[in-house]
């Protein structure tokens, strides 16, 4: 390995770093500090039904809404502890999980907006955009008890776009957003500006900031706009560079992204930095991703890296650990392949995924401390995109055979499947962990298929709990109180867990 070589030929590296299901993150470019009102989101009291006041708005119970006519689901009460009937044209409220609260809007005449289905939105995570319009709106936001269904609040808003974001520490916010266009005077051209308003699930008002404004933005990338305003900073992208700056006010961070002709970016739908071979949440918590020898142009390995937030001093790198039992090298001692992934921070570790090597389906998923031993503390083979459950004990993996349930913090394997056994790909973990959803039909960790055969099984014991549900049947659950949802043909659904 030669450190001093630049400008060399291009060396074969493992493919691109792809786009992962990642659950819960949003947000924008452009900044506009303060907590001041703004056009994005007028406030203003609601009684529920559009009809504003000024004041906040809140009460008991939902009122009584329709009864659940489907099957058990595994790891909820058997009836529903609260509903919302479907609206007038068939569908079902469309909602936002801001944790302890649910997110609802309806339209000027009164009636809940359904799902807006944005395109492109990534499968199996739960919705993000609740409305997306090619002008502002009249809306009216209603902030309700995610286990009592009583509102708590509601707002009156002018927008064109209601999306799910996160502010600092991935705290649970909603971004109001609106457009406005300055017409030319003859001299300069039309220009179009965004902002958002940032509310917590309160519906406090956090922060105000401007959004990536393109005219050759895609209705993809304009749907996502907000993804650009992510744990409370405001990324802005430019020549291969990722800016982070406090949409409250502070010290803004550059991403590191080094090496000849570098190649990093963001992937806003996935809340996801990328090098060439390598990516890692933009921030965890209190740390944020980097990338060194980012190119097909360095002779020294490419490695990823997290920082801190509040100094900006790196904290950990790939390049200074032993890679995990499992992971090939070549005779001069470099890796196979220099694809790496940070799947996850927590309580002073990190969850990291290699690959094996180039073309290699299989992967080793290891434990660091961030400030301990240079060598994993657990180790167990893997898959590219495995699937996490929420306290991220668990972890599923799609395998030839079909799947594996491991425990994260020692590798310990619960279960794996038999041969002769329907392969189950894993879709979803109940809330506590105690149930794994998935399909057994051949399809690979995704649900956009309503042909598939659902089961639901034991997370730590395999057994059967469910079988021959549909996708539709398999509930979204909200971390913070363990509740479960879902739409039907009769309304939106809000479960307890089971008992």
């Amino acid at each position: 390995m030669n450190g001093d070589i630049r400008y060399a030929a291009p060396r074969r590296r493992g493919a691109r770093a792809t786009a992962m299901s990642v659950t819960g993150l949003v947000l924008s470019l452009g900044l506009l500090t303060g907590c001041g009102s703004g056009d994005a989101a007028n406030e203003g009291g609601s009684d529920g039904n559009g009809n504003g006041n000024g004041a906040a708005s809140g009460g008991g119970k939902a009122a009584a809404g329709p009864a659940y006519k489907g099957p058990q689901l595994p790891g909820l009460a058997r009836q529903a502890a609260w509903s919302l009937p479907a609206t007038d044209g068939g569908g079902t409220p469309g909602v936002l999980d801001l944790g302890d609260t649910l997110l609802f809007a309806k339209d000027a005449d009164g009636a809940y907006l359904s799902d807006n289905e944005a395109q492109g939105e990534p499968e199996n995570a739960k919705n993000r955009v609740l409305f997306f319009a090619d002008e502002p709106e009249s809306l009216v936001l209603e902030f309700r008890d995610a286990k009592t269904g009583a509102l708590r609040k509601s707002l009156k808003v002018k927008t064109d776009m209601v999306s799910a974001t996160t502010w600092h520490d991935g705290v649970p916010a909603v971004a109001v957003s609106t457009s406005a266009t300055a017409e030319s005077d003859g001299l300069t051209e039309e220009s179009t500006t965004s902002t958002a308003t940032l509310y917590d699930a309160t519906g406090k008002k956090l922060g105000v900031s401007e959004l990536p404004q393109d005219d050759e933005q895609s209705t993809d990338e304009r749907t996502y706009a907000a993804a650009y305003l992510f744990e409370g900073y405001r990324v802005a992208v430019a020549d291969n560079t990722l800016t982070l700056t406090p949409i409250d006010g502070g010290t803004a961070r550059t991403v590191g992204c080094t090496g000849s002709q570098a190649d990093c970016s963001f992937l806003p739908k996935e809340g996801l930095a990328t090098g060439q071979s390598t990516y890692a949440p933009l921030i965890a918590g209190t740390y944020y991703a980097g990338f060194e020898n980012a190119t097909g142009y360095e002779y020294d390995p490419e490695q990823v890296t997290l920082s801190d937030l509040t100094t900006g001093a790196k904290v950990w790198s790939s390049g200074d650990v032993t890679p995990p039992p499992g992971v090939k090298f070549r005779d001069d001692g470099d890796r196979m392949s220099e694809a790496t992934r940070v799947l996850r921070v927590e309580d002073g570790r990190i969850l990291t995924a290699w690959q094996t090597q180039a073309g290699s389906d299989t992967w080793i998923d290891a434990w660091y401390d961030l400030k301990g031993a240079k060598t994993a503390t657990a180790s167990y083979p893997s898959v590219e995109e495995p699937l996490l459950s929420p306290s991220g004990d668990l972890v599923a993996a799609t395998t030839d055979s079909g799947t594996v349930v491991r425990q994260t913090a020692d590798g310990k394997q619960l279960w794996a499947q038999d041969a002769g056994e329907k392969a189950l790909a894993p879709v979803r973990f109940s809330a506590d962990g105690s149930v794994l959803y998935g399909t057994t039909d051949g399809t690979d960790n995704g649900i956009d298929d309503d042909n598939h055969t659902v089961v639901a099984v034991d997370a730590h014991t395999k057994k059967v709990l469910a079988k021959d549900l549909t996708t539709d049947q398999i509930p979204y659950f909200n971390d913070t109180t363990q509740y479960g949802y879902l739409s039907t043909d009769d309304g939106f659904f809000v479960f307890a867990p089971a008992s």
